[in-house]
């Protein structure tokens, strides 16, 4: 094969093998590679070090690698969707890759990928959306490295969530519907002038309208009344009513067969100037707008938006990439940690590359691994 190079020191020889180098001559097989060429393949990083640069080795293409460095994102791990009454609770496992950066999270009232918008983007493992309640729609997230570069998303499908309704409105329709009940005119009208007496009443009434069954007990003392009904029916409409009302200004539940020690009885369950009082409560699910509780003892709670307490007790905090442990050894992302023992470790980079603080020494190295300034004792 013969030589693509002129020897000699003539300008003829020096330009011709200058267009050669730079791929102005011949095929291009014999143009020089350049440090921005092996940047740009992703073969080496460019790091600028007293002004130069220099040239370091890398492993892996656009930038990223697996040895330490800026990782291509992971797949997001446990993602959760919890809605409350104005919030979506929105969790996931905090990512491990090297080179994490933030967390893109994506919103559709459908089941869409394609349609949904990006609606934040953060840095922890959880996230509180305000919505409006009675909403309903799907969620997605991905994580994003150092380097701007999205890894997938969590899933295909949406994750699903929904808020609930005020209960100030449910109370309002309820209160409507209840207030038509043909038992409010029945129970809450007089009886006749007595100022002392009980009625009982009884209808079966078949008409155009369907068919009504009505029973209905009174009490009257003068001007104070109660009672309690029951009617099944249709309205206008075709609606089914079936109700069992009480009028009176306190209800209550007691056991006639398990009195106290005192002679006095418990009452697990009473309803006093409108208010509902129970001494004891079971229930699968319950939704509530204000709690007010002296304890709450639960498994998991979950809390749209913040937390304010002048005192938080707990084994383990995380909170994005920072991080207490049971032992109260702390990280502060993947280059700051302090130990319980009182040992520090700061880096500028995850490679060791820079200036690296601990409590013995402090080195500055260059890309090459070689320590240009180290003090220590």
């Amino acid at each position: 094969m013969s030589s693509k190079w002129r020897s000699g020191r003539g300008v003829d020889a020096v330009a011709d093998n200058i267009e050669t180098l730079t791929g102005q001559r011949g095929d291009g097989s014999s143009r020089a590679v350049t440090y921005a060429d092996l940047a740009s393949l992703g073969l080496a990083n460019l790091r600028t070090l007293g002004g130069k640069l220099k040239l370091t080795p890398s492993t892996g293409g656009s930038g990223e690698s697996s040895n330490g460095k800026v990782q291509t994102p992971t797949k997001p791990t446990n993602f959760k969707a919890t809605g409350g009454f104005a919030h979506v609770l929105l969790e996931w496992d905090m990512p491990q890759y090297s080179g994490r950066s933030l967390t893109e999270i994506y919103r559709s009232p459908e089941d869409n990928l394609a349609n949904a918008v990006l609606i934040a983007s953060t840095a922890a493992g959880v996230y509180g959306d305000p919505v409006d309640p009675e909403w309903k729609g799907y969620y997605w997230i991905r994580h994003v490295n150092s380097l701007g570069k999205p890894g997938p998303y969590n899933d295909s499908s949406g994750t699903y969530a929904e808020t609930h309704a005020d209960p100030t409105s449910i109370i309002d329709v309820i209160n409507e519907q209840l207030n038509n009940s043909p038992l409010i005119e029945e129970m809450s009208g007089k009886i006749e002038e007595n100022a002392s007496a009980v009625q009982t009443n009884t209808q079966a009434i078949a008409d155009l309208d369907g068919v009504k069954a009505m029973w209905s007990t009174r009490a009257q003392a003068g001007d104070i009344t109660a009672g309690i009904g029951i009617v099944a029916s249709t309205d206008s409409n075709g609606n089914t009513i079936s109700q069992v009302a009480i009028a009176a200004g306190q209800v209550f539940i007691f056991d006639p067969n398990n009195p106290n020690d005192d002679g006095t009885y418990a009452i697990p369950f009473a309803v006093v100037d409108g208010k509902v009082v129970l001494d004891e409560l079971v229930a699968k699910e319950a939704v509530i707008k204000i709690l007010a509780a002296q304890t709450i003892m639960a498994d998991s709670v979950k809390v749209g938006i913040e937390i304010v307490s002048p005192y938080i007790k707990t084994a383990k905090i995380e909170s994005g990439g920072f991080t207490v442990d049971e032992l109260g050894n702390a990280t502060f992302g993947q280059l700051v940690s302090i130990s319980a023992a009182g040992q520090i470790s700061i880096k500028s980079n995850t490679d060791n590359v820079g200036l690296n603080i601990t409590n013995n020494e402090i080195i500055l190295r260059d890309e090459n691994n070689i320590n240009r300034i180290e003090i220590g004792l």
